[in-house]
C-alpha cells in the first residue's frame, strides 16, 4: 500500500500545473493574488512600477509642489488652467471685485448726496408754457396752455383731497423717507423685463419733479431726483410737502394746483369739494388730458372708482358704507383757452396734432416749455387771411372757405386758413372739411394717361352729349366741340374728351395715380368707375394741395408738415423734420402735366382771371365745380408755391351742403370764379418780390426737350384789347343737368370755336382739330401720336353711375 500514490496527490499536482499556467496571464495573477494572502516575509515588488514604489511625500504636498505659480497678482488668466477655465475668474477674484464695487458705490452715493443741492423753485415751478413761432423762429405765433395757478396755504387744502391723493399715489407717504425701496425694485424689474417704463415715484419725488427738476426719464436723472426727495423729506414737514405738491401738480384744462382744478372741473373752490369730486380730481393726475371725463368718461370713471377703493382698502380714510354712497360727479363744460382764438387757432391745433402724431404727450406739449418753429410763413399767412377777410360784403354768412399753401420742394405748409375763429368753429375747413373735387380730378387722369404713354397732342371727340354704355356725359352748357387734343380739353375743362380718355385708358389707373400722388385710399367717393374723372371723390384741401405738389416738384411726393423743429426748455434738440421725398412719377410725366395744366390759366382758359391778376406770371392749375354748384375749387402752383382753395356752403344744421349762393361779381359759383380769384390774390401777395420762374417746356418720354413750338397767339390783354373785355369769371347761369355730375365751368363767355382767331381775322367755323398757329403750316394727321388719334374705344362693361 506504501508504493501507492496518496489520494489527491495527482490532483494536487495537476492543480498546481493549472495554477502555474494560469498565473502566466496578468488577469489570472491578479485574481490569484486577491484570493491568496501573501506572506509578509516572502512578498516582493517589481522594481520600477509606480504603484509598488513607496510614498515618501504626502499626496497634498505633492500637488502643492506641482501647482503652477500665478503670473500676476490677480492670477488672471488663471495659471495651470486650459480652455474656458483659464479665463473663468476664481471666486477670490470675484469676491474682491464685488467688495471694491460695493465700497465704490457707497463712495459715489455719498459724493452724489453731498453735491446734489435742492435748488430754488422757479416762479411757475418749472411748468413752462410751450411757444410756437413762425418759420423765422423769432415771431411768436401762439402759446399752448395759459398757466392758471392759485396757491393755497396748507391748512386751506381740504383733508378729503389730501387723503385721496395719498391713497391713490403713495399709500406709504407718511412712513417713507421720500423714496420707496420696494417701488424702486418693482420698477427696475418691470423695466428690465421689457414692461412699460416706470419711475417708482413717491409723492415727494413727484413734488420734486414738478417743483424743481422737471420730468426726467433717464436713470441718472431719477437717481438725482431720489436724492433730492430724501433731502427734502428731512427738511420739510410731510403736510407741507403734500400741500406744495397739490399746489403744483397739473390737473389738465390749463389748471395748475387744486384750487384752479376745482374751478375748471366743477366751478367751485377747493374747500367746497365733496369726497367724490376730490377723488375724481386725484384720478386724472397721471394723465389729465387723456383721463378728463369730458374726453374719456369710461376711463375716468374706472380710475375714480380705483381711488375710492384704495381709500377704503389701503388707507382706511373712507368706510365701505361711505364709499357706497358716493356717485360719479358731473363736470362743467371746458372752455378753450384764449390762445386758440381767431384764425391762428387752426394753426396751433394743426401743430398740436402733428406733434401728437410724432409721439409727443398732450400734457407735455402744454407744460414742457418747448420752443416750436413752425413752417408757416407770416407774410403768406397774413396775405391769405387778408384776402378772405376782404371778400365782398354780400358773401353769405354760411359760406365757408378753406385754403392751404405748400412749398413743393420741401412739403412745408406755408399758409393755412381753416376758418374765421377756432373758438367759434372747431372744424378746420382746410384739413377736415371735404368737398367734391369736381374737375380738379382731371389732373389725375391726365397724369395717368401720360404715364401710360398717351400724348398731349392725342385727339379726342369733344362733342356733347356722349354716351358710353349707358353713361351719358355732357360738357358744361352742353357745348359741343369737334375733335380736340388734350391741351385744349384741359384748357376749357371739357368733360366728354376726358371721360373718353378715362374709359379708353382704364378708370382704375386714375384712382391708383390719385393715391400714389397723395390722396388717401379711404377718401370718400374714391373708386375705379369711369365717372371718377369728373371728381366724385371728396378730398380735403390739404390732400389736394399735397397731390398737386407732387406734380410741381417734378414727380416727388412729400408729406406735408407744419412743424419744422422742436427744442427743449434747456435748448437741446427734441425733434427736427427730415425730408421724406419719394419719387412716384416720372419727371417727364410731371413736366408734361404742368405744360397741360398751364392751359386753364392762359388768357382764354377756364381760369383766365388768374392770368389777369397775376400779370402773366407762369401758373399751372385746374378748376373744379361739383354738381349743382355745391362746391367750387381751384388748385394751382408756380415753381415756388402750391395753393388749393375750396368753397362750400353747409346747411344750418351742418348735415348737408347747399348750392353756393352767388355773391359779389360772381353770378355762377364755379371754380373759375371766386376760388380762382382768391388763389390769384393769395399768390400775388405771397410771391411779391420773388423771381418770376418759368416751367420747363414739353419733353418726350425720355425726358429730352421737344423742339419748341411757336407760342400761340392769345387774345390781347385788357389794356389793349379792342373789344369789350369778357367777364373772366362769370359763366352762363344755366345749372348743369343732373347727368353731368360733377360738371365744370364753361370754357368761354360765348360758344365760339375752341380755337379763336386773332383779333384781325374773321371767325371761322369750328374745325375737327385746333387751328394751326399763324406761323405754322397746318398739321397733318401723320404727325399725330398713335394713341388716342381716333375716337376712344367704347367700354365693354357698363360703367358705374356717377355719384
Amino acid at each position: 500500500m506504501s508504493d501507492k500514490t496518496p489520494k489527491g496527490t495527482s490532483r494536487t499536482r495537476s492543480s498546481g500545473k493549472r495554477a502555474a499556467r494560469a498565473a502566466t496571464t496578468p488577469a489570472a495573477a491578479s485574481l490569484s493574488r486577491s484570493r491568496t494572502k501573501p506572506r509578509p516575509e516572502t512578498t516582493t515588488r517589481t522594481p520600477g512600477r509606480p504603484s509598488d514604489a513607496p510614498s515618501s511625500t504626502p499626496r497634498g504636498n505633492r500637488r502643492a509642489k506641482n501647482k503652477p505659480k500665478p503670473t500676476n497678482l490677480l492670477n488672471y488668466p488663471r495659471a495651470g488652467r486650459e480652455g474656458f477655465w483659464r479665463w473663468w475668474p476664481s471666486w477670490r477674484l470675484l469676491s474682491a471685485v464685488f467688495v471694491l464695487l460695493f465700497f465704490a458705490g457707497i463712495g459715489f452715493g455719498a459724493w452724489l448726496y453731498a453735491t446734489t443741492d435742492v435748488p430754488e423753485p422757479t416762479d411757475i415751478a418749472v411748468a413752462q408754457t410751450t411757444r410756437v413761432y413762425y418759420s423765422d423762429g423769432k415771431t411768436l405765433l401762439g402759446e399752448f396752455s395759459d398757466l392758471n395757478r392759485t396757491i393755497l396755504p396748507a391748512d386751506e387744502i381740504p383733508d378729503n383731497v389730501k387723503e385721496a391723493v395719498v391713497a391713490s399715489e403713495d399709500s406709504t407717504f407718511y412712513e417713507n423717507r421720500g423714496i420707496s425701496p420696494k417701488g424702486i425694485v418693482r420698477a427696475l424689474v418691470n423695466n428690465l423685463s421689457g414692461g412699460s417704463r416706470q419711475g417708482a415715484s413717491t409723492i415727494t419725488q413727484q413734488y420734486v419733479e414738478n417743483y424743481y427738476t422737471g420730468k426726467v426719464t433717464s436713470y441718472t436723472g431719477k437717481v438725482r431726483e431720489m436724492i433730492m426727495a430724501v433731502k427734502i423729506d428731512q427738511e420739510l414737514d410731510k403736510n407741507e410737502i403734500l400741500s406744495r405738491y397739490l399746489n403744483t401738480i397739473y390737473f389738465g384744462r390749463s389748471a395748475y394746483g387744486i384750487e384752479e382744478a376745482a374751478q375748471a372741473y366743477f366751478g367751485k373752490s377747493a374747500s367746497e369739494l365733496d369726497d367724490a369730486e376730490a377723488a375724481l380730481l386725484v384720478a386724472v393726475i397721471p394723465a389729465p388730458s387723456a383721463y378728463d371725463p369730458a374726453k374719456n368718461p369710461e376711463k375716468a370713471k374706472a380710475l375714480w372708482q380705483r381711488v375710492i377703493d384704495r381709500e377704503v382698502n389701503e388707507t382706511g380714510t373712507l368706510t365701505k358704507e361711505e364709499a357706497d354712497k358716493l356717485s360719479f360727479p358731473e363736470t362743467i363744460e371746458y372752455k378753450r383757452q384764449s390762445s386758440l382764438r381767431g384764425t391762428n387757432g387752426y394753426l396751433m391745433m394743426a401743430v398740436r396734432k402733428e406733434l401728437e402724431a410724432r409721439g409727443f404727450d398732450e400734457d407735455d406739449i402744454d407744460t414742457g416749455g418747448y420752443t416750436i418753429v413752425s413752417t408757416i410763413d407770416k407774410h403768406t399767412q397774413d396775405s391769405t387771411v387778408e384776402v378772405i377777410a376782404n371778400l365782398p360784403e354780400d358773401r353769405p354768412e354760411n359760406n365757408r372757405v378753406g385754403t392751404v399753401s405748400i412749398d413743393p420742394s420741401t412739403g412745408a405748409i406755408r399758409a393755412l386758413y381753416g376758418g374765421e375763429d377756432y373758438l367759434k368753429q372747431q372744424r378746420n375747413d382746410a384739413t377736415q372739411s371735404r368737398m367734391q373735387a369736381g374737375s380738379t380730378f382731371k389732373a389725375f387722369t391726365l397724369v395717368a394717361a401720360l404715364e401710360e404713354g398717351y400724348s398731349l397732342h392725342s385727339n379726342w371727340d369733344a362733342s356733347s352729349p356722349r354716351t358710353f354704355k349707358g353713361w351719358t356725359v355732357k360738357n358744361f352748357n352742353n357745348a359741343s366741340r369737334g375733335t380736340v387734343d388734350l391741351l385744349t380739353a384741359t384748357r376749357h375743362s371739357y368733360n366728354t374728351p376726358y371721360a373718353a380718355l378715362n374709359v379708353d385708358m382704364g378708370a382704375e389707373k386714375t384712382r391708383d395715380v390719385a393715391i400714389k400722388m397723395g390722396l388717401s385710399e379711404k377718401t370718400p367717393g374714391l373708386d375705379d368707375s369711369p365717372s371718377n374723372v369728373l371728381g366724385s371723390a371728396s378730398p380735403t384741401m390739404l390732400e389736394l394741395a399735397n397731390a398737386y405738389s407732387t406734380i410741381a416738384s417734378g414727380g416727388i411726393k412729400r408729406t406735408p408738415h407744419i412743424v419744422e423743429k422742436v427744442t427743449n426748455a434747456d435748448g437741446s434738440s427734441k425733434y427736427a423734420y427730415k425730408d421724406d421725398g419719394e419719387r412716384v412719377l416720372k419727371e417727364s410725366t410731371a413736366i408734361n402735366a404742368t405744360v397741360a395744366l398751364q392751359e386753364p390759366t392762359s388768357s382764354r382758359g377756364s381760369a383766365r382771371i388768374v392770368n389777369e391778376k397775376m400779370d402773366g406770371r407762369p401758373v399751372a392749375g385746374k378748376t373744379g365745380t361739383s354738381s349743382s354748384f355745391r362746391s367750387a375749387l381751384f388748385v394751382g402752383y408756380t415753381p415756388q408755391l402750391v395753393t388749393a382753395v375750396g368753397m362750400f356752403q353747409p346747411s344750418a344744421d351742418g348735415r348737408t351742403e347747399e348750392p353756393l349762393t352767388p355773391f359779389g361779381p360772381w353770378e355762377d359759383m364755379t371754380g373759375g370764379g371766386a376760388p380762382a380769384s382768391i388763389f390769384a390774390d393769395i399768390m400775388t401777395s405771397a410771391l411779391d418780390g420773388q423771381d418770376e420762374l418759368d416751367f420747363p417746356g414739353e419733353v418726350d418720354s425720355e425726358g429730352k426737350k421737344k423742339r419748341k413750338r411757336k407760342k400761340r397767339t392769345h387774345a390781347p390783354r385788357r389794356t389793349t384789347q379792342p373789344e369789350a373785355p369778357a367777364q373772366p369769371s362769370e359763366q352762363p347761369s344755366e345749372e348743369p343737368p343732373a347727368t353731368e355730375e360733377p360738371s365744370e365751368e364753361a370754357p368761354e363767355p360765348a360758344p365760339e370755336p375752341s380755337e379763336q382767331p386773332t383779333p384781325s381775322s374773321k371767325p371761322e367755323k369750328p374745325k375737327p382739330e385746333p387751328e394751326p398757329e399763324p406761323s405754322e403750316k397746318p398739321k397733318t394727321p401723320k404727325m399725330q401720336p398713335t394713341r388716342g388719334n381716333d375716337k376712344p374705344v367704347e367700354p365693354t362693361a357698363t360703367p358705374k353711375e356717377p355719384r
